[in-house]
């Protein structure tokens, strides 16, 4: 499935690629769609087209380059689908993910969406036994997910009088449900301090699965317009202190919102991809009234997926509740439209 230009995905056929020194050829399982490929589609990313898309992606290997350990031939492997060049200013300070010489599959070299494609070898990530291919293609959206929820927690956590801390996920579709997910078992996981989580969006039923999911409170608020009665039940759950609002649906009202919903020092984490074109309006008086932090979480870090790789092997989180449709390839084009005109659960693609 390749990337013609804005709005143009299209199906071909292409030469089955050859590995060269230091590459990988890997028969595509499972793949994951991701909102990213949709903006890809959109516009609202500058990749160069033509460009097979797909960065959550398994499969077997089916051949490798010369520099490469053979024994990978026959293995199912998951990817690490993105490459920092590890020498430019980020790199050097620490911040990876915003390399100046970054590489990913389905971006910036030929992606998953295809019957075979190739990885280099440090790309590829040993599954442990029983780790299908399917759970495999969540390495990668868990990691952006741990890396907002480790920049929503930078600061000291902010706790209520009842000793609890509490975070608000704007959003309940298959990253604001998967947030919540790994919220809970951080809570679980954790000696220091309790997590409440709760969830707003504007689709009920969106709502009540992540109530279903872990979340203890939600909320549906309108599209447009005013939510401040919305407002005011979620300060009140927060007990006047909510330590971070971590929006994931990328919509400019959205953003608003959460300066309304913040209490003093939330900290405002910017995780949904936008639409460039897109503007909010804030209140350079309420921040500096509330000192309020407004930061952002793009995508991975190499720690962060290494993390969301030991995380997978772990039952608590359910993956398999995110998925609403399992496709073959050639339904991916009409997939990616229907992405574009509503937020959907997982869909993945199955070769």
């Amino acid at each position: 499935m390749v990337f013609r230009g804005i709005g143009e995905v299209q199906a071909a056929s292409l030469p089955t690629p050859v590995p060269a020194a230091g590459e990988a050829l890997l028969r595509v399982h499972s793949v994951g769609l991701c909102m990213t490929d949709m903006h890809i589609m959109m516009g609202h990313f500058a990749v160069k087209p033509p460009r097979v898309l797909g960065h959550e992606l398994a499969g077997v290997v089916t051949a490798v380059g010369a520099g490469v350990d053979p024994a990978w031939i026959g293995q199912l492997a998951g990817v690490s689908p993105a490459r920092f060049c590890g020498h430019c200013l980020p790199c050097r300070n620490g911040s990876p993910h915003l390399c100046a010489n970054f590489e990913c599959l389905g971006n910036t070299h030929d992606g998953g969406l295809a019957e075979f494609t190739l990885v280099r070898g440090e790309q590829l990530v040993a599954l442990p036994n029983g780790m299908t291919a399917e759970r495999a293609v969540w390495m990668e959206p868990l990691a952006c997910v741990l890396h907002a929820l480790e920049t929503a927690v930078a600061l000291p956590r902010i706790k209520g009088n009842d000793g609890r801390t509490r975070v608000l996920v704007s959003g309940a579709g298959t990253l604001g449900r998967l947030l919540i997910q790994a919220l809970r078992f951080s809570a679980s996981n954790d000696d220091d301090s309790a997590v409440s989580v709760a969830v707003v969006d504007p689709n009920a039923d969106k709502v009540r699965i992540a109530l279903a999911a872990g979340a203890e409170a939600g909320w549906i608020v309108p599209r447009s317009g005013s939510a401040d009665e919305t407002a005011a039940q979620i300060r009140a759950w927060a007990d006047g202190s909510l330590m971070a609002v971590i929006e994931t649906s990328g919509k400019a009202i959205a953003v608003e919102r959460s300066l309304d919903w913040a209490t003093p020092r939330t900290r405002i984490v910017l995780f949904g991809v936008s639409d460039p074109q897109d503007r909010a309006a804030i209140s350079p008086s309420s921040i500096l009234a509330k000192e309020l932090s407004i930061t952002a979480a793009a995508g991975m870090t190499p720690a962060t997926f290494d993390a969301a790789a030991r995380l997978l092997n772990d039952d608590r989180l359910d993956t398999a509740s995110l998925v609403e449709q399992v496709i073959n390839l050639e339904q991916v084009p009409d997939a990616l439209t229907r992405m574009s005109q509503r937020s959907t659960g997982k869909i993945l693609v199955r070769l």
